[in-house]
């Protein structure tokens, strides 16, 4: 009988996490074979290819995040076409909401599959459940960054709602922090175990190696984050300045030692749509404190690709993992387990792939911390040092338009800023770097806790 009820659900539109099981009979049934399970996920994988969807963002999300960072600066006068992307967060926090009950909608499917997929051991079942397993993992990585605190070892905060069941009772309130980065863990180490082999489903061991070297990195567990980030530049080595140069230039195609790529397919509407934004950032110049993190200028063959002789930006708008963030990831994890030189090292290498005739930093030639910059303190909480800031204002150069910026602040402290815009000021308070829970689901589920500066949200 539970089976019957559940074979009507399985097409039923998700509202939250706890409406995802609302359902009318309309005689669907529940897959029975792993093609069909394999159908129910590549709806999904689909939506990744064209770049329209939300499990690892797409073109016009990437546009939107560099907009609520640093990167971009305010035009003070009215351009109708700027008018299009926000012009900060606080003018898409409502909206926020849909990318909370989007990410359950795929937590959903991926519970089916994973409850009821009965054919487990062939080579097309592992692969099923393995990409089950790690699209579960990713979607509760992405409500970890965006629905979460930042990660606080002194003062944990909580976590989001587990659902690991296709259970039409389940109202769970919000777990711990520890425990939904265990979830996270645990599925991405699962998705590894069933070794995802056939490329067509995407989320292989080395997709799902990248995503725990960023949930380590995350929570502070640089041990492990420098591990699985050097294991995967063993097989995705940085590249030289021309390759890098034709893999960036590449907007559609997975080219170059990309190890994921979304929106690898251009088809018509989402070409459109990522036209669109490209065209609307156009009317926010990078500022003149990014600029100046070029001291190389055309030397860094970053410069030129970054943006254009007016400062407007010029780089191509990428949902990816590639490898110079693992080489980011390595560096600074071994700075905050004190192996300076390793740090330093790292550091420079990917110096080296970049700037021409460059010389490698040492301990004394390392440039100041900028007084300026809205990152004054580390992840732990400390003051920033030379080595650190060279660091992380490489990365701010490395992943420019990859959506990186806006988490980088999240995670260094949550720097409260603001830009003007025809005599108004708007401000980016702390508090808005943490995205608000479902409003709704609230109503619906005793003790279920909102997020700091949204208790009145309706």
């Amino acid at each position: 009988m539970k089976k019957t009820i559940l074979a009507f659900a399985l097409l039923a539109l998700c509202a939250s996490c706890n409406r995802y099981l609302d359902i009318k009979p309309y005689g669907k049934t529940i897959p029975q074979s792993a093609e069909e399970f394999s159908a129910l996920l590549h709806s999904r994988l689909n939506d990744i290819d064209y770049g329209e969807e939300v499990i690892v963002g797409d073109g016009p999300e990437i546009g939107y995040l560099e907009c609520y960072a640093d990167n971009l600066a305010t035009n003070l006068t009215k351009y109708p076409a700027g008018n299009y992307i926000p012009l900060y967060i606080g003018q898409n926090l409502s909206a926020k909401q849909t990318l909370y009950t989007n990410l359950y909608e795929v937590i959903r499917d991926c519970n089916i599959t994973i409850g009821y997929l009965e054919e487990r051991n062939t080579r097309l079942g592992m692969n099923v459940l393995g990409t089950a397993y790690a699209l579960r993992g990713v979607c509760y990585y992405n409500l970890l960054r965006n629905f979460c605190q930042p990660y606080n070892a002194e003062n944990p905060t909580p976590g989001v709602p587990l659902v690991t069941e296709f259970d039409m009772e389940a109202k769970p309130v919000r777990s711990t922090y520890a425990q939904t980065v265990k979830r996270i863990e645990e599925d991405l180490n699962k998705a590894i175990e069933y070794d995802i082999q056939d490329e067509m489903y995407r989320f292989n061991n080395d997709v799902a190696k990248g995503y725990l070297a960023r949930l380590y990195f995350w929570t502070q567990q640089y041990d492990l984050a420098a591990q699985y980030a050097a294991e995967l530049l063993e097989k995705y080595p940085l590249l030289d300045a021309e390759p890098y140069k034709e893999m960036i230039s590449t907007q559609i195609a997975k080219t170059g030692n990309m190890i994921f790529k979304a929106q690898t397919i251009a088809g018509s509407s989402e070409s459109t749509s990522l036209s669109n934004i490209k065209s609307y950032l156009k009317n926010r110049p990078c500022t003149r404190q990014f600029y100046d993190l070029f001291a190389e200028k055309e030397r860094d063959v970053r410069f030129a690709l970054s943006m254009d002789a007016k400062r407007l930006p010029a780089k191509n708008l990428f949902a990816c993992m590639r490898s110079a963030e693992m080489q980011l990831i390595l560096a600074e994890s071994y700075y905050h387990t004190n192996q300076t030189e390793k740090a330093l090292e790292a550091l420079n290498a990917l110096r080296r792939k970049r700037i021409a005739d460059v010389t490698d930093y040492t301990l004394q030639t390392l440039p100041p911390v900028n007084s300026e910059d809205l990152i004054r303190q580390d992840a732990k909480g400390n003051a920033l040092t030379p080595l650190l800031y060279a660091i992380l204002c490489e990365r701010r150069k490395e992943l420019f338009c990859e959506g990186d910026r806006w988490y980088e602040l999240k995670r260094n402290g949550c720097p409260e800023f603001w830009v003007a815009k025809q005599g108004l000021k708007y401000t980016t308070f702390s508090w808005m770097y943490t995205f608000p829970i479902y409003a709704p689901d609230l109503q619906l589920v005793e003790g279920l806790e909102q997020n700091p500066g949204y208790d009145h949200m309706e």
